[in-house]
């Protein structure tokens, strides 16, 4: 089985059709680094450029006005350092607007809360299907081993506490090729279902891992056939109607997602 490249990583568009939701949009990761200060200020920023520049002087001016409440262990004479990926998404190539979908922050030499299986025993949990979820580690999601699977996979997977327990939601499903071509309808439906099945049930495995102490959270995973190298990547969001529970307020509060304690103060 081959494993998929996953990071746990938001506001969607999301169009009706008679037989399926489904909207064309592009999106694009941009990769940066901060140096914040003891009091929670960005003092200088670093950002892989978007190739447009309205769309950078956006994100400079969005960046500055970052505000952390950085863990006193972090607190320090030094600014603290932190790495960042930046989730856009377009409508079309011709437009300069933009939606900033999710931001993640990687603070420099953190001690995450979970990590990746490494014994014989964690490795082997990881490949039973039915396990119970458990809180300190996180299993690399599989790709569906499908001939027909012949398209790759952005899934954004909502978790929530309710009740005491996890529950699931698929929050957006964007299919994508190697390529900008129109995908084939045939292998959407395929692609759809296959990639919700995998993604809910990689989710539910490591929700505890996900949540933590927190009530709710957004991750991503990513279920690559072939690589995309296009500067914008076109996709098809194919998602059905999320969990009711899966609406604005639960994408902004899942916006912004910090790691190794390093969390944005929401203005």
């Amino acid at each position: 089985m081959r494993s998929s490249w996953v990071l746990v990583v938001g506001l969607t568009f999301v169009a009706s059709s008679a037989s399926m939701a489904q909207s064309m949009e592009y999106s694009k990761k941009l990769a940066g680094s901060i140096d914040i200060t003891a009091q929670g200020r960005v003092s200088t920023y670093d950002l892989q450029t978007a190739g447009v520049p309205a769309i950078d002087q956006g994100l400079g001016s969005l960046i500055e006005s970052w505000q952390f409440n950085v863990p006193t262990n972090f607190a320090g004479p030094k600014a603290t350092k932190a790495d960042f990926v930046i989730t856009l998404v377009r409508k079309n190539m011709a437009d300069e607007k933009y939606i900033v979908k999710r931001v993640e922050f990687f603070p420099l030499n953190a001690s995450p809360k979970v990590r990746r299986p490494q014994s014989p025993e964690e490795l082997a949990y990881c490949r039973q299907l039915d396990a119970p979820a458990r809180n300190d580690i996180i299993c690399s999601a599989i790709l569906p081993n499908d001939p027909d699977l012949v398209l790759s996979a952005e899934v954004y997977v909502a978790i929530k506490k309710i009740d005491g327990e996890p529950q699931v939601s698929i929050e957006s499903l964007n299919i994508y090729s190697s390529q900008n071509t129109k995908l084939l309808s045939k292998s959407i439906r395929v692609a759809k279902v296959k990639y919700s099945e995998a993604a809910l049930a990689w989710a539910k495995k490591n929700s505890q891992g996900f949540l933590q102490d927190k009530d709710l959270f957004l991750t991503r995973v990513e279920y690559v056939q072939a690589p995309n190298t296009l500067l914008w990547r076109r996709q098809e969001n194919v998602a059905d109607a999320p969990a009711a529970w899966v609406n604005d307020d639960f994408r902004a509060k899942t916006k912004y997602v910090g790691q190794g304690g390093l969390e944005i103060i929401v203005q």
